[in-house]
Parts: C-alpha cells; sequence; structure tokens
C-alpha cells in the first residue's frame, strides 16, 4: 500500500492543497473536504498519473484514504 499510498498523499497536496500533516489512511476523503467536483478530479488525475480507473465506491467521500491506496494497489497488480 505504501506506493499507492504516497502517490495519493502527493496528489492531495499537490493538486487539491490538503496539508500533508492532515492526511491519514483513517480520514475520508469529506473529512480531508473533497467535493464532488474535487473527486472526479481526483479520478481524472489517478488515472493520468497511473493508468487506472478507480471504482465508484472508492470515488465517493465516504471512502478513506487507506481504502482508496488499498483499491490503487489491487487495480495497479491486476494491470
Amino acid at each position: 500500500m505504501q506506493d499507492s499510498y504516497d502517490t495519493l498523499r502527493s496528489i492531495l497536496t499537490g493538486a487539491f492543497r490538503v496539508p500533508e500533516d492532515e492526511i491519514r489512511p483513517e480520514l475520508t476523503l469529506e473529512q480531508l473536504d473533497l467535493d464532488s467536483l474535487a473527486l472526479t478530479e481526483l479520478v481524472l488525475v489517478l488515472h493520468e498519473r497511473l493508468g487506472v480507473r478507480i471504482d465508484g465506491e472508492y470515488a465517493s467521500r465516504t471512502a478513506t484514504v487507506g481504502q482508496v491506496a488499498g483499491h490503487l494497489d489491487a487495480l495497479r497488480a491486476s494491470a
């Protein structure tokens, strides 16, 4: 999970200006103040950077950072 987690964290801090010290695996995307437009952008950025498309349940405000990173790991492993 660490590689995908680090990539996700980098995207959240760079593209969405989430302070790095506020990002923790157990926090939801909603707790990081990502709205529906930001989630759409996140899906696009992840596709551009990693070449994967995340499932809808992981592109929701209720998904945690850890869940998204784990999903990214699974997608990248099967690619």
